[in-house]
């Protein structure tokens, strides 16, 4: 969806289904009620990005020498250094969300995603990503030159470098979370 402007990406997977992961067909769609189905979908993406517009207060309540010892114990590897005056460049929720989603950060340029393409024959490319989504992935090679692939005809290999904070945010309490941010306010 957030590729797709009038239904010519979303439309056609709508008319055609994908019945190997269970969505069947809608062949007896007209094009306007395709173009309305996106629309719909293309508003609910629009009002879930836009949680944004009311303002979250007060969220530092934790204890900041916990959230000290579950930084050591979970982050300080990774973090040792990087967070100097983390406190002073983000407001708190700002900074909760960075922690929690860091790819979702505001803001911040993405850094380029290294990828590893395998194909059938076994020949291995790497290159930067350009595009990925459940049907096709694009790259361009360490010499930039561009390569686009179907999914289903390569093994599609992408380190997450967040893995680990993938890995936290399905075992944080909300102790944890307000502790963590306790303490992480205390970095200017």
């Amino acid at each position: 969806m957030l590729h797709d402007e009038k239904a010519e990406l979303i439309g056609p997977v709508i008319f055609e289904g994908r019945p190997d992961k269970g969505m069947p067909a809608f062949k007896s769609m007209t094009e306007a009620q395709i173009s309305d189905l996106a629309q719909f979908l293309h508003m609910r993406v629009e009002l879930t990005a836009n949680r944004g517009l009311y303002k979250v207060q007060n969220v530092v309540v934790g204890d900041a020498r916990a959230g000290e010892t579950y930084f050591t114990a979970h982050c300080k590897s990774c973090h040792a250094s990087d967070l100097a005056h983390i406190a002073s460049k983000l407001e708190p929720v700002e900074l909760q969300a960075v922690f929690l989603w860091p790819a979702a950060a505001r803001g911040r340029t993405p850094k380029p995603v290294k990828v590893t393409i395998t194909l059938a024959s076994g020949l291995v490319i790497t290159g930067t990503l350009k595009r990925i989504d459940d049907f096709d992935v694009s790259i361009y090679d360490a010499e930039g030159e561009y390569h686009s692939w179907p999914r289903d005809r390569v093994k599609v290999d992408i380190p997450d470098p967040l893995e680990k904070h993938r890995e936290l945010l399905a075992k944080y309490t909300d102790d944890d979370m307000h502790n963590l941010l306790s303490y992480l306010v205390t970095l200017k």
